[in-house]
């Protein structure tokens, strides 16, 4: 009987592949070109969501690795980063540095390409913390894709009625996507602007209770209302 492959082995495979181009692409000194495919995910995240994050990212392949061996090694979850209230401003100072580096590049001020610099704080980050921190608080990219992402017209959704809030979905997302529902804590509620669109949280879920929707226009306030685990 033929091996039936899950959507995890394809998209490990494309985002090998994604890693292999960007690699071309950087020493052949055409990095542009990523920058080209980077904003086309971009215009269509409105539509599909972080496509990009979750499927092309260099820096999200490399932390793959890094979170496998640390559960493995640990043996338990990566502690998140403290609920602290200037954490919302360091995310916007970082975003805001990356921006004038953004500037900087464009102008020829800065040869080397942001995702090599972003990529050793991304590891050191996953080494210490759980991924969610980097793709939630320190990546730019991240946040600049979560703004668009937020009124993502195809997303996953968690069907109540089926939830038996095993919790087993809220574990694997590597985002930290998923939120309790308050006050019951019954049932879950994914947030699409933190979503990565990887499809993790639909493979685990004993129940098939996760589905990929088209949204209602005015769901994306109600859903955002939620307050994600970090």
């Amino acid at each position: 009987m033929p091996r039936r492959y899950s959507i995890q082995h394809w998209r490990l495979v494309v985002q090998i592949l994604a890693l292999l181009l960007f690699t071309y692409l950087l020493s052949s000194g055409r990095n542009k070109l990523w920058m080209l495919i980077m904003l086309a995910l971009l215009i269509l995240t409105p539509l599909g969501g972080r496509l990009y994050c979750g499927w092309l990212c260099p820096i999200n392949t490399l932390l793959r690795p890094v979170s496998w061996l640390r559960s493995k090694k640990a043996g338990r979850p990566a502690p998140a980063l403290p609920r602290v209230r200037w954490i919302s401003w360091l995310r916007v100072t970082i975003f805001i540095l990356f921006l004038l580096l953004f500037a900087m590049t464009l102008r020829g001020m800065i040869k080397i390409n942001l995702i090599l610099i972003l990529a050793p704080f991304a590891i050191l980050t996953t080494v210490f913390f759980s991924a969610a921190v980097w793709h939630r608080y320190f990546c730019p990219f991240g946040v600049l894709f979560s703004l668009p992402a937020s009124v993502s017209r195809w997303r996953f959704r968690i069907n109540p009625d089926l939830c038996r809030a095993c919790g087993r979905c809220q574990r694997v997302c590597p985002a930290g996507a998923i939120a309790v529902d308050e006050p019951s804590a019954k049932t879950y509620h994914i947030l699409p602007r933190y979503c990565l669109s990887c499809f993790t949280c639909q493979e685990v879920c004993p129940h098939s209770s996760i589905e990929l929707t088209a949204a209602r226009p005015d769901s994306s306030r109600a859903e955002e209302k939620a307050r994600p685990p970090v």
